[in-house]
């Protein structure tokens, strides 16, 4: 290790490199902290206003399509950074090739999810939510604009379509509440900040002179999907066992329990963003390290997982002594026994930090397989213990669950790897 000098800590901090991605950093912390701190304590209004019932129903009509949102990508978000840091002559083609099939694949998951619904049995009303639900996954297809500006590390104009979207559809909420309307009024503002932050973007994206347009490069798309179809499963996987004991539990108690299932929750996953963007800022970087210097590499990639597994340490002890008087704050007194869902739950988070760094790595380098089965493993094992849990201990159940399966996914990465 060098010595920490105040010297040392000048160069590092004068470097050019450091000033870019601490410069990023900031941007893209800057825009994601405000846009979950406002749109959480925003959130906290409408569960407080819809009443644990009508809350559950709002959280089963997001986690039903939820898991479908992986046939809209087809797996190769994960991989559209990369291209378009490997093959930079090629911007456009990759662009309109990632545009044209996510456009695809948003277009299937509205009827997949529509289909699912009515095969399930689900009511009308929810039925109806649920399609009007899907609409705001078409407008994610113009998110290859914010894989672009990630890719020469600019998040600049992401964070200010993040920043004007959120301020947007949470003063559009605050007015929904204020004039005493119904859950699918909310379904309509989450399709209105989708949008809203998708057209800003492009905006910006247009403005530097780029265009995007429907456009398949048949050879592209080829390798990109030869090369993604592994995230398309790990994708599926990932999902299912994120959202598959909310969908569970609305179908199998009722939605009152899903409301204080999903409140406890909220809390526990409002930090994930941090690990997530650490992960995204830092990608570059360690691909260019891996293209240059093995052990700066190794170095990197040891360096990133200490961060954030202890950021995700000392959060999760935080939230597990300070339950109960985050939910009596931010929900209040209908939903007490949300508190020891999150007393719970916010362990997950330490796991689920040490997979996001564990998947960058694989895919660096090119294990995608790994991560694809070690998924299969976690959504199959939520979804058993689930039935198990469940029937016997409820809710509770369904917490522990989820923190069983989540902590097998680094364990199956660790052997094989």
């Amino acid at each position: 290790m060098p010595p920490l000098s105040i010297s040392y800590i000048k160069e590092k901090w004068q470097h050019a490199g450091f000033q870019k991605y601490f410069r990023n950093m900031g941007w893209a912390f800057g825009a994601r902290g405000f846009s979950l701190v406002m749109s959480f304590f925003v959130g906290t209004f409408v569960a407080r206003y819809l009443g644990p019932e009508r809350y559950g129903v709002l959280n089963y009509v997001i986690s039903f399509v939820t898991i479908f949102v992986f046939l809209s990508s087809f797996g190769i978000d994960n991989i559209i950074v990369r291209d378009l840091i490997k093959y930079k002559d090629k911007k456009n083609a990759v662009i309109n090739t990632a545009f044209s099939l996510k456009l695809i694949g948003g277009i299937l998951v509205i009827f997949i999810s529509i289909l699912a619904s009515i095969g399930i049995k689900n009511d009308i009303y929810t039925t109806l939510l649920i399609a009007i639900y899907s609409l705001q996954i078409i407008f994610s297809a113009l998110n290859v604009t914010d894989s672009y500006f990630q890719s020469i590390v600019r998040y600049k104009y992401s964070s200010i379509s993040q920043f004007i979207s959120t301020i947007a559809v949470s003063l559009l909420k605050l007015f929904l509440i204020y004039k005493g309307l119904g859950t699918g009024w909310f379904i309509f503002a989450l399709i209105f900040e989708a949008a809203t932050s998708a057209l800003i973007l492009l905006r910006f994206f247009l403005k530097e002179g780029n265009r995007i347009k429907i456009s398949l490069d048949t050879e592209l798309a080829k390798k990109m999907l030869h090369d993604s179809w592994p995230f398309i499963l790990s994708s599926a996987f990932y999902l299912i066992y994120t959202k598959i004991d909310q969908v569970m539990i609305g179908k199998m108690i009722d939605t009152t329990s899903l409301g204080i299932y999903a409140a406890g929750v909220k809390i526990a996953e409002i930090w994930y963003f941090i690990p997530a963007l650490i992960c995204a800022v830092m990608l570059p970087a360690v691909v260019n390290a891996k293209e240059k210097d093995h052990s700066l590499y190794k170095t990197r990639i040891k360096r990133l997982f200490l961060l954030i597994f202890g950021i995700s340490l000392a959060i999760a002890l935080f939230e597990f002594i300070f339950a109960k008087y985050l939910i009596l704050f931010l929900f209040g007194r209908a939903y007490m026994n949300s508190i020891i869902i999150l007393q719970i739950y916010t362990w997950a988070g330490i796991t689920v930090s040490v997979i996001m760094v564990a998947q960058q790595y694989l895919i660096t380098e090119n294990k995608t397989k790994i991560i694809m089965i070690s998924f299969f493993v976690g959504a199959l094992t939520n979804i058993l213990l689930n039935i198990i849990f469940i029937p016997k201990f409820g809710i509770i159940g369904s917490a522990w669950a989820t923190i069983l399966s989540y902590v097998l996914i680094p364990i199956y990465i660790l052997l094989m790897e």
